[in-house]
């Protein structure tokens, strides 16, 4: 088993939130999150993505997320 280990956190602005895609609004936790841990894109290597109580109409939000934020293998 490896160690793991969660180095910076970020989220985005809270309240309804119609002024932003699902996309737009994971960028925002992810680059600060990233920010915070002094990290970029490429060191990522796996990304979970959680949808609770089914607020999002995106049946597979982690795939839109990694893409939208470059956390896809694909987008690097």
């Amino acid at each position: 088993m490896r160690n793991v280990a969660v180095v910076g956190i970020g989220h985005a602005k809270f309240g309804r939130r119609t002024d932003a895609t699902i996309g737009e609004l994971a960028w925002e936790a992810v680059k600060e999150a990233l920010d915070d841990a002094r990290l970029d894109q490429k060191d990522i290597q796996y990304f979970v993505v959680g949808n609770a109580g089914g607020w999002s109409a995106e049946s597979l939000p982690a795939v839109v997320v990694g893409e939208y934020c470059g956390l896809s293998p694909g987008a690097r």
